[in-house]
């Protein structure tokens, strides 16, 4: 009786064969090389579609004042726009600093933080919208949380991606400052700060939040905005 797990010998392949398999080998290699940089590449394609979408969705949350005495609250509700716009191309500048020149191979680590960040980012249209419609302390906390969580995400996006960086290279200065680190806990604390003074004077919060990417951006070097 015939052995079910004999197998049937490999045909043996002609010479013009065996090179194409090899070719076809090393090709699959390079692929593999190259996977990290294209995901990379189309994490920032991502990165950039979310940002886009969700800064147009705020802006379509601005109702146009249909009487002269609703006119107040629209110039409010666009300056609360601006804000989170603002606040929004800062997150999008710092990651296009991050993911260009120094997370060029992002793992899956970086991946999940990256959507976590979206996602979280997601959520100030409803947030914006919250605070258009009433101006609370417990609607600008809120708002304030929801910041807060995405510059923790964003810290942790960095952390993991210069790590793997950083196991590859003993050149570890150049990813992580002093400056960097103290630009990250001064950012952390003043959102803890804010999220504290709406709950007593959720104006002067809110309009303090433009402080935010204003420091970020303008007033950050471009050697300590790593994180």
């Amino acid at each position: 009786m015939r052995n079910r797990n004999s197998r049937k010998p490999r045909p043996k392949l002609s010479q013009k064969q065996a090179n194409e398999v090899t070719k076809f080998r090393e090709k699959i290699k390079q692929s593999k090389k190259e996977e990290p940089k294209r995901l990379g590449e189309h994490l920032q394609a991502f990165n950039d579609a979310v940002i886009a979408i969700v800064m147009t969705i705020i802006v379509l949350e601005i109702k146009p004042p249909l009487y002269e005495a609703n006119y107040k609250s629209f110039l409010t509700d666009i300056f609360i726009f601006l804000i989170a716009f603002f606040i929004l191309a800062d997150f999008w500048y710092d990651l296009h600093k991050m993911f260009s020149p120094l997370i060029f191979k992002p793992n899956k680590i970086v991946v999940i933080f990256d959507i976590f960040l979206l996602a979280d980012l997601s959520l100030l249209p409803v947030m914006t919208k919250w605070i258009m419609g009433e101006d609370t302390g417990f609607a600008v906390m809120n708002f304030g949380i929801v910041f807060l969580i995405a510059q923790i995400l964003k810290i942790l996006i960095s952390y993991f991606g210069f790590k793997y960086v950083m196991e590859n290279s003993k050149m570890v200065e150049i990813f992580i400052t002093r400056g960097a680190i103290w630009k990250a806990i001064f950012i952390l604390m003043l959102n803890i700060l804010l999220i504290v003074l709406a709950f007593y004077i959720p104006r002067l919060a809110m309009i303090s939040y433009i402080v935010i990417p204003i420091i970020s951006f303008f007033f950050t070097p471009e050697d300590t905005r790593i994180i």
